[in-house]
């Protein structure tokens, strides 16, 4: 009996010593799944980050050409309204010029007729108040400049949406 009895220590050593070593082996395991985890998740997370950034500066670039596209569109539509609503105000300035080049003919021919002999002087005088005339009833039915407060101005509201 006592030869059984030793064996069995032994075997129950060898056992535990066996279990020592499956289990050391079973963390090491562990320890090496759970590294290897921990990198798949770093490096999934840096893809991510990656993709992310090259997603948002690819919208960024997009948003940025959409903009320049718009900010093109609405300068040529400033432009175009300033055209159209100045246009009538350069008519006018070239119709004020013109009445302006006539009444400084018609004030250089007023002294003239004044300056004259007497005869010449009553043949002048009548055609000079006779374009007088002539120039005060054009005048008077010449379009008045319209007061600043009814000219066209052109504003923009800007709005941030965040």
């Amino acid at each position: 009996m006592r030869g059984t009895m030793e064996l069995e220590p032994e075997l129950l050593l060898q056992e535990a010593r066996e279990n020592v070593e499956a289990s050391q082996s079973y963390r090491c395991e562990l320890g090496h799944q759970l590294l290897e985890a921990q990198r798949q998740i770093k490096d999934s997370a840096s893809q991510t980050r990656d993709v992310l950034k090259q997603h948002f500066n690819d919208l960024k670039g997009t948003l940025g050409k959409l903009l320049d596209e718009r900010l093109v569109t609405l300068l040529q539509e400033v432009d175009t309204i300033e055209q159209e609503t100045i246009k009538p105000l350069d008519d006018y300035q070239k119709l004020i010029e013109h009445g302006v080049n006539t009444a400084e003919d018609l004030v250089r021919e007023g002294e003239i007729a004044i300056l004259g002999g007497i005869e010449e002087q009553n043949e002048k005088l009548w055609s000079f108040t006779k374009k007088a005339s002539h120039i005060q009833w054009m005048t008077a039915s010449q379009p008045k400049i319209t007061g600043f407060s009814s000219v066209n101005a052109l504003q923009i509201i800007l709005k941030m949406f965040m």
